[in-house]
């Protein structure tokens, strides 16, 4: 069973999309990386400090606020759910009350990306090929599954914290093949195994741990694509209740114009992009799209450089930019020039 199977998506999500439309799809993506990377270090902090009370792992205090933010943001319902599940008080609930919170959190934020790519889609249509609704929801869950490897990683944290091997080569020090689970992650309400207290952290071979890991992986996408699938339904319902000639005359207004169910956009300039600014030049999208890979690049540096100095905080700045220096995310990257951009 290989992981990477989950970690990949077939094409590139920017595959015959018009160069002026690039860097603001750029820019919804990486709103919703960062808002996954919140969400996800949030909730490993405070989980992990709950399920191991007698480690001293970080301040906590620190999360508390973020952690509020965090309820408001995924509403009423959702925190509710989660302090219900932190009342029970087991491992397997602790974790399922965390690890849900986290998936809702994402979700909100991956809606709101495919309400600008909605209304991206409707103003664009003609130059897309296909409805605005269905390549906004193919980008949306292309942009979800680019952050698959994050849920693996974030199981394995709240449980365990990977001690370092040097014998270990590159790719077993990040993927962590050789994990054995806790039997927590197989119980109620974490899973559908009967909870068995004193059994919780007894460890599983690390072949059904895989398997495991797969399984968190799969039902983050279950859970987010179909909360999607959802909203694309109720705005489809809501396009085809417009008569015909409104629907066909849609893609020519003006793109202030919000989709069926959709919300206004706070201000269409935020990234210098209209669908009818003549003045801006497919050279100018280049240089934008260059920028943002740019940007995404030293971000993949910043969170490898956070995750070795979590394994190894005894270790240089140095030593930290020759790790990130072998593996692909260097993009041929120098040590030292990986070194001046992985802390900002």
């Amino acid at each position: 069973m290989d992981l990477s199977e989950l970690y990949e998506n077939a094409e590139e999500w920017d595959k015959n999309v018009p160069a002026d439309l690039i860097p603001a799809i750029k820019a919804l993506r990486k709103s919703f990386d960062d808002a996954h990377w919140q969400c996800e270090r949030v909730t490993e902090i405070l989980c992990f400090s709950q399920l191991h009370p007698g480690i001293a792992d970080e301040d906590v205090k620190e999360y508390i606020v973020p952690l509020q933010q965090l309820k408001l943001i995924v509403g009423r319902a959702a925190t509710h759910r989660f302090h219900e599940m932190l009342k029970q008080g087991t491992p397997p609930a602790i974790f399922k009350g965390f690890y849900d919170l986290y998936l809702d959190g994402t979700t909100v934020q991956a809606l709101s990306v495919f309400r600008d790519l909605a209304e991206i889609g409707r103003a664009n249509e003609k130059r897309l090929g296909n409805p605005h609704l269905e390549w906004a929801a193919s980008q949306t869950k292309h942009m979800i599954r680019s952050n698959n490897h994050l849920i693996d990683i974030w199981v394995r944290d709240v449980c365990d914290k990977q001690p370092y091997d040097p014998n270990e080569d590159v790719e077993e020090q990040i993927v962590w093949m050789k994990w054995q689970a806790p039997r927590l992650l197989t119980m109620k309400p974490a899973r559908f195994r009967p909870y068995v207290a004193g059994t919780d952290w007894e460890r599983l071979d690390a072949e059904t741990s895989l398997g495991l890991r797969k399984a968190f992986v799969q039902d983050y996408v279950l859970h987010l694509e179909g909360q999607l699938d959802r909203v694309v339904g109720q705005a489809a319902v809501e396009l085809a209740k417009q008569p015909k000639s409104t629907q066909s005359g849609a893609a020519d207004r003006n793109s202030s114009q919000s989709a069926p169910g959709m919300r206004t956009p706070v201000s269409q300039h935020a990234e210098g992009v209209t669908s009818g600014d003549n003045r801006y030049k497919p050279s100018k999208a280049r240089r934008e799209a260059r920028k943002l890979n740019t940007q995404d690049k030293y971000k993949s540096w910043q969170r490898e450089y956070h995750a070795w100095k979590k394994k190894r905080p005894e270790m240089s700045d140095v030593w930290y930019s020759q790790q990130i220096a072998k593996l692909d995310i260097a993009k041929g990257s120098s040590a030292e020039t990986i070194r001046k951009h992985m802390k900002k």
